[in-house]
């Protein structure tokens, strides 16, 4: 199991804040704004006496996924050494250098940037902003990433607020955010939003807004969710694809990588969930795994920096289960005979050793149990679930189903094999993972779900293409389904989604969501991202 080496960033409790933006335009000697767009990054140093290595450590790869994505850009990240960064760069044959530095400044931080003409050995440009603490200097990079796009490379990204005075007694409320401008914008930061207003009533959400984004994944990202995995008070993305764990920390609208982990072609990843299992305060990765035929599902737990497993065969499909009364609990599904999955159903807790069974869940499914949740408060204890054809059903507590609807609600790709080929078949049977359903509020009579929409064909259980898909609020009425909000549609699929923080979402609440932006169909070469929206 390989390991990354991102460091990692240690975050106080977030407050509000006013933030200084400041930047400069560049140097006077004669810049153009058409340089080739190959930068190298060296590491960015430290001139405060504040411990805040952990931060300035992981701007370098920040401001390089910025430039990525805002201006195509080639980056090279060097790494501390025995040469000098323009040593390592010319080397390199890279046109650019960009070097910066965070120094204190009075109670904050300024982070100037210098961009190094290696040919000339002139400044091409510099650039700076500030921060007023600790946790805004790391959303101050995408604006940066803007500056040095427009002045060097003569990209346009999005507008840099201007500078805002100190706080008096009684501020003026921020500017309403910028939206980002689709793919061209890159995974920049979102200005500072203006803080919700306080509903009157019950909270109804309606619309999900997309905030920010992530690099480029080079995997295809079918499974994602969710926790406080390093115990910093900020949650972490843990996705998978196939046979990769990819770590992303988010802080603010900000998503950047944190650690990446990979197994050999015998494991097969079918889901991944996120859950304090031994209630220490930090939470465990479960990943469900698949080796051959057998469930080899198993723990992992961060321990500093290293990743370790503290279970192993654990002989169940696993996921984290809406119970009805409010809470999530696991849940697991053996392995089949005929079937991948057997019907019973069982609540799994955490004995000090591993994941054991805790009682039946009370409802009956076919095989497969990923796309289930109960039906919150509900006296008659039903459930809802997404069916092999992908179409959301009620099920009472026998499975037998109380309503099914017409349309397709999940949009799955990610799939694996079971049995063996047969005269009436042409080679083992596949089964396709189905997507998630989280209820959103459960006030009243019609509580809200969020679920992940995706248009396509799926006539052909072999061959699934979509034409975009979404995220969508939908209520149940007592005769069927409305939909009551729902995000922009994309091109690229939704492979899946979570919801982040703990407790029940509400205004302001992201959801991270798992995009495939190559063809989905298993390529080498594939790229995904985690895409921010925000719940409104």
């Amino acid at each position: 199991m390989g390991t990354g080496t991102g460091k990692q960033v240690c975050r106080a409790g977030l407050a509000f804040v006013i933030l200084a933006v400041l930047s400069c335009g560049l140097a006077s000697t004669g810049v153009s704004a058409d340089y080739p767009r190959r930068v190298a990054i060296a590491p960015f140093v430290s001139l405060s006496q504040d411990n805040i290595a952990s931060t300035v450590a992981v701007l370098p790869r920040l401001l390089s996924s910025r430039l990525m994505a805002q201006a195509g850009a080639e980056v090279l990240l060097l790494a501390s050494g025995e040469k000098s960064p323009a040593e390592q760069a010319r080397g390199a044959g890279v046109p650019l250098l960009i070097q910066g530095t965070v120094t204190k400044l009075g109670k904050g931080y300024s982070v100037d940037v210098t961009a190094l003409d290696l040919e000339t050995g002139k400044t091409a440009g510099a650039f700076f902003t500030a921060a007023s603490t600790e946790d805004e200097i790391i959303p101050q990079i995408g604006f940066l990433a803007g500056e040095i796009s427009e002045k060097l490379f003569g990209i346009k990204t999005a507008v840099r607020p201007s500078a805002v005075q100190p706080a008096v007694a009684a501020p003026a409320a921020p500017s309403p955010p910028v939206s980002p401008a689709g793919p061209s914008a890159g995974p920049s930061v979102a200005p500072l939003a203006a803080a919700p207003a306080a509903p009157s009533g019950p909270w109804e959400p309606r619309s999900i807004v997309k905030v920010a984004f992530s690099d480029k994944i080079s995997d295809e990202i079918f499974r994602v969710s969710s926790g406080d995995v390093d115990g910093d008070g900020n949650p972490e993305v843990a996705a998978i694809g196939s046979r990769k764990l990819w770590v992303y920390k988010v802080s603010g609208d900000t998503v950047a990588p944190f650690r990446k982990h990979e197994w050999n072609n015998s494991h097969l990843f079918l889901s991944v969930e996120t859950v304090d299992i031994d209630g220490d305060g930090r939470a465990e990765i479960v990943v469900t795994d698949l080796v051959g035929d057998r469930v080899n599902s198993f723990v992992l737990k961060y321990k500093g920096d290293v990743l370790e497993p503290v279970a192993q065969e654990i002989p169940f499909y696993i996921i984290s289960l809406e119970d009805g009364k409010g809470g999530r609990r696991l849940a697991g599904q053996r392995r089949g005979i005929s079937e991948p999955f057997l019907r019973e159903i069982t609540y799994l807790k955490w004995d000090g050793k591993t994941l054991v069974p805790d009682g039946d869940v009370p409802v009956k499914v076919a095989a497969g149990i990923f796309g289930l949740a109960a039906f919150p408060g509900d006296a008659e204890n039903r459930f809802l679930y997404i069916d092999e054809d992908e179409h959301l059903r009620i099920l009472n507590p026998n499975g037998k189903t109380a309503y099914k609807t017409k349309e397709y609600y999940s949009g799955a790709v990610h799939l694996f094999t079971w049995g063996t080929e047969t005269r009436s078949n042409i080679g083992p049977d596949r089964h396709y993972i189905r997507g998630r359903i989280v209820p959103v509020t459960t006030e009243g009579k019609s509580p809200l779900f969020l679920i992940r929409q995706s248009k396509g064909n799926v006539l052909f259980r072999d061959t699934r293409t979509f034409e975009w898909s979404r995220l969508l609020y939908v209520s149940w009425a007592g005769d069927g389904f409305a939909e009551k909000g729902a995000s922009d549609r994309i091109d690229n699929l939704m492979t899946d989604f979570t919801v982040l923080g703990s407790g029940r979402p509400g205004p302001g609440t992201r959801v991270a969501v798992t995009t495939i932006e190559s063809n989905a169909s298993y390529a080498s070469g594939a790229v995904s991202r985690i895409q921010l929206y925000r719940m409104d």
